[in-house]
């Protein structure tokens, strides 16, 4: 375990690496051709409604103006539908065939209309339909299209968005194109697959320790997981419809469940320390404010103003995550300061992402998806780093003693007559969970019992009992051998037997057997 923990920054790392290096996009997505596109100014003639010839050449007669950003096309969303066009020449001796991609899911409707050279119009459809994998994804809208040697077009397209419009335009091979969708497919799987691990997980910590911590993690995971499917890979206007605001802008719902979800895991890390700041009513009040979210889209006084309220929301996590972690800082281990600043490293790429869904800078890959593929390592990190830290038995100053918790005599009268009249130490697989479980406390409280009333750790408990009962069985049962004897007593080997009894009693089971027997013989 400790080696494992060892690794908890660089596990840090590796997600951040992945959320730099998976998302090089140009190699992976192929040429972003957004500095080519134009789009077209909003006039008193109404734009075309249909592809056809004589809508190309009204389209010819428009005014346009060029994309200013290099990274992404970006421009406000227009309800009747916007038109964009780019024009691509084909430098090569070979007819050339490619696919034209837009990176993003919320459309419910894209046509690409363009002309050939013979005077023939292609056009051709994509919004929320997919090809195969059973609707898991919404599709990145996409468009097969050739070009002869030698041959320049112009393409149009007609584009409703549920949003402003702030992503890449690309072209790339269909083979290319098949990766990408055979890459989006697996790594939503593998997302699905860690929301099922960290469920089970955080449910089996919680029915051996009874620290709602490890199901507060797992909650903040599910949610992120939402958050992540529902605006990367099946948007939610592709089940409900696009006909409501909120729904057609589905990420304030997700933000609001994410920021409540993230302050109960905050509620139950306090109660995991021994704290109170959960019991406080402004902690609730803030936690139930990121549901302010969801007026950004109705009103649009407070959508000029959202960056205030992103600042307060945000500063109001990092606020309480703070109050509620920073006696971290003051442990020698440096894992528990590795702890904290994991959290802080995945609020503040969680912050740079809702920038950009706030739409405050431009499409930037690192920014939107660095948050995502930390998260995953991160949440297996925090559960090992729970874990041990509840085996190293941290008592933080916040933590009330175990004498004002629990009445600390009963347990001890309870664990006595257990060991007594049960002898639960004769089975090798006894542990301190399952005493834990039939005292009816957490093995944390347990050990802290054994350690202030026996003044040894539970483990040495046992064996104290095993040797007691192994000195019994030496002197009663004269047709046992000692390997014999250590096994009845409870031990796995017969080395661990000898050390533990010589240890104890000063004397190896063969010598303390004769010794007993000559003061026998003596006193007769």
């Amino acid at each position: 375990m400790r080696q494992i923990l060892r690794i908890f920054p660089i596990l840090l790392l590796l997600a951040l690496g992945l959320g730099g290096c998976i998302l090089k996009t140009e190699v992976f997505f192929g040429e972003n051709i957004s500095r080519l596109v134009e789009y077209r100014i909003p006039g008193k003639t109404p734009p075309p409604q249909e592809c056809n010839h004589e809508a190309i050449q009204s389209l010819k007669e428009m005014v346009w103006v060029p994309n200013q950003n290099r990274e992404a096309v970006r421009v406000r969303r227009n309800p009747d539908g916007l038109w964009l066009k780019f024009t691509l020449k084909n430098e090569s001796l070979q007819a050339d065939s490619f696919s034209v991609l837009i990176q993003w899911i919320n459309f419910p409707f894209v046509e690409l209309c363009s002309e050939n050279s013979s005077g023939a119009v292609i056009d051709e459809y994509s919004g929320y339909k997919w090809e195969n994998w059973l609707n898991f994804l919404s599709p990145f809208p996409h468009f097969n299209a050739n070009l002869e040697s030698g041959e320049e077009r112009t393409f149009y397209l007609r584009v409703f968005s549920n949003e402003d419009l702030n992503y890449p335009i690309r072209i790339l091979s269909e083979q290319t194109y098949k990766t990408v969708v055979m890459f989006r497919f697996l790594t939503f799987v593998f997302f699905a697959m860690m929301a099922m691990i960290y469920s089970a997980w955080g449910w089996s910590e919680y029915l051996k320790t009874k620290q709602p911590v490890y199901w507060g993690i797992s909650l903040h995971y599910l949610a992120f997981f939402l958050l992540v499917y529902l605006v990367h890979g099946k948007e939610i206007a592709s089940i409900l419809g696009s006909y409501n605001l909120l729904v057609r802008n589905s990420y304030y719902i997700l933000l609001a469940v994410n920021h409540l979800a993230f302050f109960i895991y905050l509620a139950t890390f306090d109660q995991y320390s021994g704290g109170n700041i959960r019991k406080n009513i402004s902690f609730w009040m803030l936690a139930f404010a990121g549901f302010l979210y969801l007026f950004v889209p109705f009103y649009p006084t407070i959508y000029d103003f959202r960056i205030f309220l992103i600042v307060f929301l945000f500063g109001s996590l990092v606020g309480y995550l703070l109050k509620t972690h920073f006696y971290l800082l003051g442990k020698e281990k440096p894992q528990e300061k590795f702890f904290l600043t994991g959290w802080l490293v995945f609020q503040g790429l969680v912050f740079f992402k809702t920038l950009f869904h706030f739409d405050f800078y431009p499409y930037q890959s690192f920014a939107i998806y660095a948050s995502v593929f930390f998260l995953p390592f991160f949440t297996a990190g925090s559960f090992l780093f729970l874990r041990n830290l509840e085996k190293r038995k941290i008592i933080t100053p916040k933590q009330k003693p175990i004498h004002q918790l629990l009445d600390v005599p009963k347990y001890v009268s309870d664990l006595q007559r257990i060991l007594n009249e049960e002898k639960p130490y004769l089975d090798l697989s006894c542990n301190e969970e399952q005493i834990a479980n039939k005292l009816g406390i957490t093995y944390h409280q347990l050990s802290e019992i054994v350690n202030s009333e026996f003044k040894v750790n539970f483990p040495t408990l046992l064996n104290q009992y095993r040797i007691e009962e192994s000195g019994r069985l030496l002197l009663e049962r004269k047709d046992l051998n000692v390997a014999d004897v250590g096994k009845l007593a409870g031990f796995g080997s017969r080395s661990a037997f000898y050390l533990e009894f010589k240890k104890q009693l000063g004397v190896n089971p063969n010598e303390y057997r004769k010794q007993k027997e000559a003061k026998t013989n003596q006193e007769r």
